[in-house]
């Protein structure tokens, strides 16, 4: 059987195991198993939270070998299906060169083709000049829980850690992400004063302040977003303090605010701004701003970053191909290891296609492309003597 079935049998398996945000471990124990038993790789199934694993795979450097190692893998987990799916969604279809699925694009059809390059340099008995460690990290489309705990636990050994490089196969071959915007979630509290509805000027009304508040945020930053100066801002929920249907104006309002920051940006000076701008256009009234969970550090690997660079010369001198070097606008995992462990970290793999929709589909071309790809890179950067 060809490689390429063997991979679409694999994402047949990973599609139909539901492994949405919080609800890894069936996937993860099936990837541990795998890694294991046709890998050969030393593993770890580990518990994150609830029903949240981790899975890790490692060979072992070579005798000799340099002091390097390969990252490969992703994240776990999937967002929610709706009802809107016109199939099954934990069931892999094909429709000409759409393999459609819930996770098929975003990311199971990238494991499952790194998978692949793996079990067939094993095959082969490529012998390598690096470790090799295959991550599965659960909650990437939550709260990257998977990931901090992978940072924590790393953090933790204490041991000196080879010079690292990590391809990430998420959904992005056209282009590949060499970076992204970090965000940060606020939640922003107003607090008014009493008054009767009847006299609302004689109280101050925490949503009318929150209101032009917001007004002249967008009116600030928003401008400054479409200049392309900064990163976007999102009201995301507004909720006041009212109880139901009375005479009393309300003197809390609550919103959450999310923020995506360039690589040049800074939470704090963000959260002073807001500050600034509450005093100039509300000036009554008191505002208070506190950080949230989730949080994303902003980060941008150097072009001429070897690994990037050798990855990039060889796709356009073997496979005629320039795919573009991105700067993502949302984040990933990526963003958390390569601020808190300095592993240079880059987004490719397969492409996917309405990710995150009823539609979403793994496009079979670039699945065997990527592939081909891949263990080509692999042979040329990795090779042992």
């Amino acid at each position: 059987m060809s490689r390429i079935n063997d991979c679409l049998d694999l994402l047949r398996q990973l599609v139909s195991i539901p492994s949405e945000s919080q609800n890894e471990e069936a996937h993860a124990r099936f990837l541990e198993t795998y890694l294991r038993d046709e890998l050969g790789m030393e593993t770890q199934l580990i518990h994150v939270e609830g029903k949240s694993y981790n899975v890790r795979g490692r060979w072992p450097l070579e005798p000799g070998s340099a002091r390097r190692k390969l990252m490969l893998g992703g994240h776990l987990d999937t967002v929610g299906p709706t009802d809107l799916w016109k199939t099954d969604p934990y069931r892999l279809v094909q429709q000409g060169d759409r393999l459609h699925g819930l996770g098929a694009g975003d990311m199971k059809g990238g494991l499952a083709a790194q998978l692949m390059v793996l079990k067939s340099l094993k095959e082969q008995g490529f012998l390598w000049d690096a470790e090799v460690e295959f991550v599965g990290l659960a909650d990437e489309e939550r709260h990257s829980v998977g990931a901090n705990d992978y940072v924590r636990r790393i953090l933790e050994e204490k041991q000196p850690r080879p010079e690292t490089f990590f391809i990430m196969a998420e959904p992005h071959f056209d282009n590949i992400v060499v970076g992204a915007t970090g965000k940060v979630l606020l939640k922003l509290e107003v607090t008014g004063a009493p008054g009767h509805a009847a006299t609302p000027e004689k109280g101050i009304n925490a949503v009318d302040c929150m209101a032009a508040l917001l007004q002249a945020v967008n009116q600030t930053w928003g401008s400054r977003y479409r200049e392309g100066t900064v990163g976007s801002h999102c009201c995301l929920m507004i909720h006041s303090d009212y109880p139901g249907y009375s005479l009393n104006i309300p003197q809390r309002c609550t919103c959450l605010m999310n923020k995506q920051l360039m690589a040049e940006e800074r939470a704090e000076n963000f959260l002073e701004d807001l500050k600034r701008i509450y005093k100039e256009t509300v000036g009554q009234g008191t505002l208070n701003i506190t950080r949230q969970i989730p949080s994303y550090p902003s980060y941008q690997l150097p072009k001429n970053q070897p690994d990037l660079a050798a990855l990039c010369t060889l796709l356009k001198q073997r496979f005629q191909r320039v795919p573009e070097l991105k700067v993502n606008q949302s984040v990933s995992d990526g963003n958390i290891l390569y601020q808190n462990l300095g592993i240079p970290t880059i987004l490719y793999g397969p492409q996917g296609v309405d990710f995150h929709t009823e539609r979403e589909y793994l496009s079979l071309n670039s699945l065997e492309q990527y592939m081909e790809e891949l263990e080509a890179y692999i042979k040329t950067r990795y090779a042992g003597v």
